[in-house]
């Protein structure tokens, strides 16, 4: 085993997860936040992590200050620094950073929590096929759909993002303006795209601004892509990822966003390949070999140091470690981990 020079490694056994996520591939769905909720994400500043055995499991919080285990919050949708949970007809909503119930919303029809705004602060949960309810603690809205196949797929200030799926297959990001919700729905696509999406959405993540969304996409061919929806300017881009022609070797393809959120990381153990892009072109700024020979082809969990020069790697059974400047891998052992940080010293914290 290879280390780096000062980097110590502090093991937490958390019995609460023991199983890693695997988000549903094989699924022609689209990527909602229930089906693609990651197992593992930082939060309040990089100093608290989150993480599950699935996206229907209670959340364990760790302080990455520390190393020490917190609390744990009900299953639910983290968005932020928030959790919301359903209970039956109720909606609740936690504060993840110190556990504490902050509101809850019992509504008088049955309901399907689907998501939340970006802050956390709305729940969105299908009240029929066209009919959401938008919920606050103190009040909730109903929003009518036109006829279609309807999911949740973002809010964010009077932007409601939603799928439809089409009748002849694949699906179409359409965002509905509530301050003007008589004008319908729009497209959003990549201008070089038909705004039709195809493939099977693996796994999402967002920023911690809650302005970007990046959902990873895997073809039946094992090619990748990253759709990256800009909230803020109501724009999305597709951004190719190296590599074709297995499909399970696609499924290694881990994300992970640098602090300060102008950089995203992926890394492909299957194809051998990690990429940097500019959050904010929307284009690769580097790539580069990664060569992690015997990785085990399968869903994989990432994390990138505080000062952003090392990318941590865990898929179950071993964490790698991969130093950003020299292009290598320098550490890697069998492990059978579930998720994996950094303290906000640079030391490598793997939890199971």
């Amino acid at each position: 085993m290879i280390r780096t020079a000062g980097m110590t490694r502090l093991l937490l056994v958390l019995a609460a997860a023991t199983l890693l996520l695997l988000p549903g591939a094989a699924s022609a769905a689209a990527c909602s936040p229930l089906s693609c909720s990651p197992s593992q994400f930082t939060f309040a500043g990089g100093t608290l992590i989150g993480y599950r055995a699935s996206a229907g499991d209670p959340v364990s919080i760790a302080d990455l200050r520390t190393g020490a285990p917190m609390f744990t919050l009900p299953a639910g949708l983290v968005f932020g620094r928030v959790l919301v949970h359903q209970d039956g007809n109720r909606i609740e909503w936690y504060d993840a950073t110190t556990g504490a119930k902050t509101g809850q919303n019992a509504l008088p029809w049955k309901i399907r929590l689907v998501g939340a705004s970006q802050d956390g602060q709305r729940a969105v949960a299908f009240r029929s096929k066209r009919s959401l309810a938008i919920a606050r603690p103190g009040g909730v809205r109903l929003v009518a759909l036109a006829p279609g196949n309807w999911d949740f797929d973002a809010l964010s200030g009077h932007d409601l993002y939603l799928i439809r799926y089409l009748a002849g297959g694949g699906y179409q990001v359409r965002l509905l303006d509530l301050a003007h919700p008589d004008q319908g729905t729009r497209v959003v696509k990549d201008p070089h795209e038909s705004g039709t999406i195809w493939g099977a959405p693996f796994s999402r993540l967002a920023s911690p601004d809650g302005r970007y969304l990046f959902t990873l996409y895997i073809a039946s061919n094992g090619a990748a892509m990253i759709h990256e929806l800009d909230l803020a300017t109501r724009r999305a881009r597709c951004i190719d990822l190296p590599g074709t022609g297995d499909y399970n070797s696609a499924t290694s393809w881990a994300l992970a966003l640098a602090p300060g959120g102008r950089t995203l990381w992926a890394a492909g153990a299957g194809y051998g390949r990690v990429v940097a892009i500019d959050v904010r072109t929307r284009k690769v700024a580097q790539s580069f070999r990664l060569n992690l020979p015997s990785w085990a082809v399968t869903a994989t969990q990432a994390a990138l140091s505080p000062t952003s020069a090392q990318l941590a790697l865990v898929n179950g059974e071993e964490v790698a470690v991969v130093d950003l400047n020299s292009r290598a891998v320098v550490e890697r052992q069998k492990q059978a981990a579930t998720a994996v940080g950094f303290s906000l010293t640079g030391q490598l914290l793997t939890l199971r």
